[in-house]
């Protein structure tokens, strides 16, 4: 069974470098490490569409390592502090269809800290890799999310998270435009 729908989502920073959560629909209350699904989806997220700021914050926290929960949650928290500080009630930091929607977070270091461009405003990486290539075929070829995960031997939760990360890598919104952006770019 794949992970809990990861959308209408809205994080913001307290003074005291807490990060509060509004679901849609539901109160605000302080981000926690009991947040898994949350956690690891935006972990999977960050490893698999920015590497760079992933290796940056594996190194950070490494310290952490030992407590496997609090060290991924120590990650994305900072992760969240750094990209969805500021709350806005019209425009979700990650929106109906769950993408990321970075905001611009006031920060003391701003210009001065290591990591700005790295995890702070971190660079999308849009290189597809080879399973996504070949996700991204087989969807092109209309093939549905069961029939995919059959012929590559993987689970649909494994194929429907390519199909978002080459959503995102190639700035897509929805099955149609992917399929769209394959035939227009030649890909094969």
């Amino acid at each position: 069974m794949c992970s809990v729908p990861f959308a209408n989502l809205e994080f913001y920073n307290t003074p005291d470098g807490d990060i509060m959560l509004k679901e849609v629909g539901k109160p605000a209350r302080p981000f926690r490490e009991a947040d898994r699904d949350i956690i690891s989806e935006l972990l999977a997220i960050i490893r698999d569409r920015y590497p760079k700021a992933h290796a940056a914050l594996m190194e950070l926290y490494s310290k952490s390592t030992m407590n496997r929960t609090y060290y991924e949650y120590r990650v994305v928290h900072r992760f969240i502090r750094c990209n969805f500080g500021e709350y806005d009630q019209y425009r979700l930091d990650i929106n109906y269809r769950g993408q990321l929607q970075f905001e611009e977070v006031r920060c003391p270091l701003r210009g001065e800290c290591r990591y700005e461009g790295v995890i702070c405003k971190p660079e999308l990486d849009t290189r597809l890799t080879e399973r996504e290539m070949e996700v991204f075929r087989l969807i092109a070829a209309n093939l549905q999310t069961d029939a995919i995960a059959d012929e590559l031997h993987i689970s649909p939760c494994t194929v429907n998270r390519h199909r978002e990360n080459i959503k995102a890598k190639t700035r897509t919104g929805s099955v149609a435009e992917m399929i769209t952006y394959w035939h227009e770019n030649d890909l094969k």
